[in-house]
Order: structure tokens, then sequence, then C-alpha cells
């Protein structure tokens, strides 16, 4: 538009415009840099290489979708710093764990073996149960534009998981600080530890007497079929991000940018979560090419499992209170999908 508008001006005859060219000039800078100056910071909780492939191929499909409509993203180099007085980006990435730590009604997303799969998550998360999990993360300062799939947990080892007998006495390698996976594993007489390897082989040695719960992409990344022989599909917890924004820099965009980027987000859900499936899909076709045995689990062994751990309240964190726990789980368990279905 602003192109032109420069050479419409630029092309009127003397008697018809009397501007000088400088000043035409300056003003069409003045127009363009002013457009460039508005685009919107977007940045990340960890570093790239820690990043999985889901999470790099729907920021590229977030920038493009946004870039249609018209408004630009500015990818930040540095990462999204947590501890400063302001934020330093308008948007930013980061696991539902990460965020869970800082907003504790979130860890009722992260249960084990309450979610009937994906396709419950997903009906809780378009329903009114995310609507009230995104007005609890507002309270909190963080105004969250979509959740994104990531996938479900399975569990690896040289034991075969699908029947939780087998979990007793073996221990878990945990990769980041986690206390709901370390109450669920003590339930199910299992142990966990937290490692902290420096290096992909470094992982390996402490998984040839440990055991995983990972989702399959990630189990794929950590090669895990060099040290482990049974692939269980427990689909036990479920791993996501979210694509959110500082309330404070959202309340500073204007309307119509705030409109755009909701937008773009919603539009962008369906195939977020079908790449997600898609990449799962194909990690497992790559373990099962390995040679590793998978195991499905069925109604029964699933209940099996819940019926080892403590009550769905106990597990959530002490800092909420009984009402606002009853309230997470009733509307979390409000018009459930069952596992027939």
């Amino acid at each position: 538009m602003f192109v032109k508008l420069f050479l419409n001006l630029t092309l009127k005859s003397p008697d018809q415009f009397n501007w000088s060219g400088g000043f035409v000039c300056a003003l069409f800078l003045f127009f363009f840099c002013s457009m460039s100056a508005s685009a919107v910071s977007l940045s990340h909780s960890s570093s790239l290489d820690k990043r999985p492939a889901i999470i790099k191929n729907s920021l590229k499909k977030f920038n493009a979708v946004s870039a249609y409509k018209k408004l630009s993203i500015n990818v930040l180099n540095e990462d999204f710093n947590l501890s400063a007085e302001k934020p330093n980006s308008d948007l930013v990435v980061m696991s539902l764990h990460d965020l869970a730590e800082r907003v504790p009604a979130l860890q009722v997303l992260e249960l084990p073996f309450f979610y009937n799969g994906l396709d419950d998550i997903h009906a809780k998360l378009d329903g009114e149960f995310g609507k009230q999990l995104q007005t609890i993360a507002q309270k909190n300062n963080w105004v969250i534009l979509e959740w994104w799939d990531e996938g479900l947990h399975a569990m690896t080892g040289n034991r075969r998981y699908d029947q939780r007998i087998n979990l007793s006495g073996m221990e878990f390698i945990l990769l980041r600080d986690d206390p709901m996976a370390q109450l669920q594993f003590k339930s199910l007489n299992a142990w966990s530890r937290r490692v902290y390897p420096q290096s992909s082989q470094q992982l390996l040695h402490e998984c040839v007497v440990g055991s995983r719960s990972a989702t399959l992409a990630q189990i794929w990344s950590e090669r895990l079929d060099r040290v482990h022989l049974s692939l269980s599909l427990n689909q036990s917890r479920y791993e996501g991000w979210v694509l959110m924004s500082p309330l404070s820099r959202w309340q500073a965009l204007s309307k119509k940018e705030r409109e755009q980027l909701s937008d773009a987000a919603k539009s962008m859900r369906s195939w977020q979560r079908d790449e997600a499936l898609r990449l799962e899909k194909a990690a497992l076709r790559n373990l099962q090419g390995t040679g590793m045995q998978v195991f499905e689990i069925t109604v029964e062994q699933r209940q099996d499992f819940i019926s080892s751990l403590p009550a769905w309240d106990k597990l959530l964190p002490a800092s909420l209170s009984a009402a606002e726990k009853k309230s997470l789980l009733s509307a979390a368990t409000t018009n459930r999908i069952s596992l027939a279905q």
C-alpha cells in the first residue's frame, strides 16, 4: 500500500502536486520504518537444541500463519528470562511442565493415567475446562493463547510395562525435577532418580539399568532402542506446551495485534495436533524397525495401574486448597471420553 502511495505521489505532474521529492521520500521511509518496527517478539523458555521437533515445526507454522495475517513475528535469539522484572518478549513458548511449576493448577493436566487418550484431553482443553485453566493462568499473569501437543508417555525398559506388577523394584530415570512422576512411581512400587546427562551417551549409560517414561518422539531421539528391549504404550501422562504471553506485554499490544495473534494460534490447532501425531507415529515405526517389542495396554491393565495410585487430589500440589482441587477435578472429569470410543 505504501509503495503504491509513493509511486502515485512521485508520478504526479508539478501542477498537480508541489511537495518536494525529498519530503515524499522521507514520508515513505517514515511509513515503512513504522510498519517494520511493529513486529511482535517471541522467545523460548529453553535453548534450541532442547526443543522437540514438533515445537520447532509448530513455531515455523505459527510464524508463517502470522505473516499471512500480516503480522510480523520477531523470534529472539535469547531465551525468555523468567527472572526478569520485565519480560523480554511479547510471546513465549514454554513446556506445560515448566508453566505448571508457576501455575500449580495446571498440574491437573499431568495427572498419571487420568485422561483417556488425546481425544479426551483435546475435548477438555477446547471446552470449559480449558477456559477455566486459562482464567487461572491469567490471574497468575500469563495469557495462554494455545495448547500444543507433544504426545503421551510410553514406558521403555528391559521389562514389559503394560503390566503394573513388572514395575515393582524398577528404577526410572528422570531428566527434570518432577514431583508428580516421583509420586507416580512410588505408588507403583518403583523408584525414580534425577540425572543430569551431558551427552546422549551418558543418558544411554544411565538407561542401561534404568527405565524411562517419555513421549515416543523423545524415546526415539534418545535412541533408547539401543539399551532397552521393551516399549509399552501406557499413555500414562500428557506432555504438552503452551504458546502464551506475559500479561503485561499482552496488555501493551494493540487490540488488532491481540486479535491477529489469537486468530493465528487458533487457526493452526488442527494442523499442530495432526503434526504431533504424525511425528509420534513415525517414531513408533522407527522404534519397531529396530526390533523393540511393543506392547499395547488393555482397559483392564490400565485400571490396575489406577487402582495402585493415590486419590487424584493427593497427587495435586499441596499449594492448592481442597476447594480448588475439587473444582479442577470436577471440570476435568465432565463429559469424559471413554477408552472404548
